[in-house]
Order: C-alpha cells, then structure tokens, then sequence
C-alpha cells in the first residue's frame, strides 16, 4: 500500500491518502488535524481516574481468600465476597464508599489468584532444589 501525504495551511490539518497495490484508486482518506499526536489530545487517556482498593479492603480481601484455599467448602465467590464487605461497612469496620464493585472484586481474585499460584510454585521449586542439595 502507498499513501501520500499533504499539509494543508490554511486549516492547519494534514491530509493522507492511501492506495491499494492493486490500482491507484483512492482506498481511502484521513484528516488529521493539528496537534492529533500530542498526548494531551490523546483521548483514550481519559477514561477517569482508577480507583484504588483500600489498604484494609485489601487485607479483607486476601484473608477470605486465603480462607477459602485453606477450606474449599467455605469458598466465596465475587458476590459473596461483596456481601460480606457491606456488612462489614455497615458494622463500621470499613468505608461504604471503600468496598469495590463485584467486577472489580472479580478482577482481584483473578489478579490475586495468579500472583499466589506463581508464588506457590516458585516455594515448591525452591524445596525441591533444597532438598536435593541436602
């Protein structure tokens, strides 16, 4: 594919054309405007700030994870995790304005759970190469 490009003065804006190998026919035409490459202009940037998961959350968090890998008859899953969150803020433990989403409750016990199986494997070869050079 080839394209030719033309800056046009008077609307500050560049024009790029581009043709297939097959013909010279226009395949197809953009108008970029002055200033489009700048990262303040970059709109995928903005999708508002992230929110993090707070310290105590996080500790909450991980010690029902960890219960529910110690006994797997007591797993909660996403929502019940949740569940168990709110009725810890309407106790007064934590922030109601500081207990996530299910979605993001979700995206941390996959994040957490991958992190942790990676850590249980790096221990177990850490044993095994013990173990054998004793």
């Amino acid at each position: 594919a080839y394209f030719k490009a033309k800056f046009c003065q008077s609307s500050l804006t560049f024009i790029c054309i581009f043709w297939g190998p097959e013909s010279t026919e226009t395949k197809s035409q953009q108008v970029f405007t002055s200033g489009w490459v700048l990262k303040e202009n970059e709109k995928t940037r903005y999708r508002g700030s992230a929110k993090r998961i707070s310290l105590p959350v996080k500790q909450l968090l991980e010690s029902m994870f960890h219960t529910r890998t110690a006994n797997p008859r007591q797993k909660l899953n996403a929502q019940q995790m949740y569940e168990e969150l709110m009725r810890r803020a309407e106790l007064g433990e934590i922030e109601e304005n500081d207990v996530p989403k299910v979605t993001t409750i979700t995206n941390w016990i996959s994040t957490f759970s991958r992190k942790w199986k990676e850590a249980m494997a790096l221990r177990s070869l850490e044993e095994n190469m013990d173990s054998e050079n004793s």
